[in-house]
């Protein structure tokens, strides 16, 4: 029997002593561990927040990383993300110090052509020469542009000075993106999955964190250049879904190629999103199906973590593959849910959102939890011989407050503990 988000809550008030207020869920977020994983780092004049990227059990000392870093950019954006959504519900001065240093960072690695690197070398030196790391149409680039939108979306005066900073390296990179899936394309196929040819090499996972920071760049600067690149990456991302409520794979969007794979596997949050804030109903129609249909088949399967959609006389799915599992597996799906339920307020959404959150608490292959409440640490995956990774580095823990973070926001007064 699924354990429930609210017995969750209820078990750490009792480990903790504290009463559990009716009607009032205690917070299970705990930046402790993060915390632990951020350092302030001085490099000539500046002042950069880093989050370290690697944390090992059993003593969680952070790890370095002599070939690509020991900070990059993809965990400090997210580190941004979090903390930003976190200081407009609940402002307080050690967030906004973590929020103005981990802006630094990110300024600090833009590249003169307007991408940017990913990893930082000890010592201050960006690394420029990993493939993971070169100032490029990539992750990091899509990641810092959506991490820098989440800080212009703040009404605090205080970052006024930085806001303006970061909307012209954001100008920058946005002037990079437009001509990136900019107009429709022929398809290509693969195992006769049809896909757009401008997301055949960039894939439909990438496109959709573009969408997530543009959504956001729209509301603070509504350019009709961004409504049209938002529109038209949408319409792409439209064509990678395949399947209906009775065929395979219950329209689930591909994520590259042919495959999907569920980390970062953020379409359907994408596309809620910047439906929500175009007021466009195909956008959010297409994205409801998923969240409706192939989540809870995802589920019953004990979860997934990649396939491969093939066309013969139907549409197959091909290896699927349950493990490895880890926080970035879920929480695309949990950020989905939860924005489904604030668009449509049907609390199936919302209780799917529970039900997958529940994957932290032990609700998984494992049987353990994937997330300590008590340390704030998010577990670095589970193996497919169901034993746990106890390493806690920044994308595990990160991942699983933003789910927690987004989920809770939808708990007190709905739906949690029904």
């Amino acid at each position: 029997m699924i354990k429930t988000l609210s017995a969750l809550l209820l078990a750490v008030a009792l480990a903790s002593c504290t009463p559990a207020k009716k009607g009032a869920p205690q917070s299970l977020l705990n930046a402790a561990h993060l915390d632990h994983l951020y350092e302030e780092i001085q490099v000539g004049d500046r002042r950069l927040g880093a989050v370290w990227i690697y944390c090992e059990a059993p003593d969680y000392r952070l790890v370095g990383d002599e070939d690509e870093g020991f900070t990059c950019v993809d965990d400090v954006a997210r580190a941004l993300v979090w903390y930003c959504r976190q200081y407009a519900s609940t402002p307080d001065a050690g967030g906004l110090e973590k929020i103005r240093e981990l802006t630094e960072f990110l300024l600090y690695m833009q590249a003169e052509n307007g991408y940017f690197y990913n990893f930082l070398l000890p010592g201050g030196e960006i690394n420029k020469t990993h493939r993971n790391s070169e100032a490029v149409a990539s992750w990091w680039s899509w990641r810092a542009f959506w991490a820098l939108s989440e800080l212009n979306l703040l009404q605090a005066p205080e970052l006024k000075d930085l806001q303006q900073k970061s909307r012209h390296a954001m100008d920058v990179l946005f002037t990079k993106m437009k001509p990136i899936c900019g107009v429709d394309t022929q398809r290509v196929y693969f195992e006769g999955i049809g896909v757009p040819e401008c997301l055949a090499e960039l894939g439909a996972d990438q496109a959709a964190v573009m969408m997530t920071g543009l959504a956001n760049y729209y509301r603070f600067n509504p350019i009709e250049d961004a409504r049209v690149l938002l529109v038209t990456l949408g319409s792409q991302l439209l064509r990678v879904q395949y399947g209906n409520e009775e065929t395979p794979p219950y329209y689930a969007f591909l994520s590259w190629q042919n495959y999907w794979h569920a980390w970062g596997n953020s379409q359907a949050y994408a596309l809620l999103y910047a439906g929500r804030i175009l007021d466009y109903a195909p956008f959010i129609e297409a994205a409801l199906n998923e969240v409706r249909y192939f989540y809870p088949y995802c589920i019953e399967k004990g979860y997934l973590h990649e396939f491969r959609l093939v066309l013969e006389e139907h549409l197959i799915i091909r290896d699927p593959k349950p493990f490895t599992q880890i926080a970035y597996d879920i929480s695309p799906m949990i950020l989905a849910a939860v924005e489904a339920y604030r668009i449509t307020g049907d609390t199936t959404y919302a209780q799917t959102a529970e039900r997958l959150a529940t994957w932290f608490s032990g609700s998984n292959p494992a049987g353990q939890a994937m997330y300590d409440p008590a340390t704030g640490r998010g577990y670095d995956g589970i193996a497919r011989d169901s034993t746990v990774n106890r390493n806690a580095g920044a994308e595990s823990t990160i991942e699983a407050l933003l789910s927690l973070q987004a989920i809770e926001k939808v708990t007190a007064g709905n739906w949690l503990g029904r």
